[in-house]
């Protein structure tokens, strides 16, 4: 357990509270919609926790215990069962098709590796399943571009692990999902530039 895990951990709810109003709309069209048995790649805090139904059978896997404590208290607190399994997202502890519904939102950011993770999701869902995901991501613009190259080993470091530059839609059109709907807008985070994001569903 680190330092650095504990303070990303004890600061996240507060740093993400400027912003999290913005996101009601991409958590209900993301853990809203999830059924079944689902699974949340990377649940931090827990700030999904609200927007599931109380019928799915929820699974987290959490790679910061500091995050896991903080999640079981709020699940305690609203009243939501969930089982959260140490994990990352590049080697999920699950077998082949276990889950109906994978979920994550704002978290392939910062794996390690973005292929593997999306790969992961595709591996644990049954068939029909439904990978729901909320992520901001690389901008198209070639100027911008560099800019968002140029900053991230320090917007990186700020943010233990963040992303600024992540092409996270191809690496999710080339993870062998039969359908995909999405759709990408720029989100306003109180700063003088917003930030290009992606919210949507992808089908096996």
């Amino acid at each position: 357990m680190s330092l650095s895990q504990w303070m990303f951990a004890a600061a996240y709810d507060l740093l993400n509270s400027g912003v999290e109003g913005r996101l009601k709309s991409y958590r209900e069209q993301t853990a809203g919609r999830a059924r079944g048995d689902v699974l949340e790649i990377g649940g931090g805090t827990g700030a999904n926790l609200a927007f599931y139904g109380q019928d799915v059978r929820l699974t987290v896997a959490e790679p910061n215990p500091h995050m896991t404590t903080r999640l079981l208290r709020r699940a305690a607190r609203i009243g939501i069962q969930v089982k959260v399994v140490p994990g990352i997202g590049e080697q999920l502890p699950f077998p082949n098709e276990s889950f109906d519904s994978v979920i994550t939102t704002l978290v392939l950011c910062t794996v390690e590796d973005l292929d593997k993770v999306v790969a992961e999701a595709a591996r644990v869902l049954r068939p029909e399943g439904v990978f729901y995901f909320y992520e901001h991501v690389a901008t198209n613009s070639g100027l911008r571009r560099r800019l968002e190259n140029a900053l991230n080993p320090i917007w990186q470091f700020a943010t233990t692990g963040c992303n600024l530059n992540r092409d996270i839609e191809s690496a999710i059109r080339v993870a062998g999902f039969s359908q995909i709907d999405l759709t990408a807008f720029d989100l306003s985070v109180g700063l003088p530039v917003t930030l290009p994001n992606i919210v949507g569903a992808a089908r096996l």
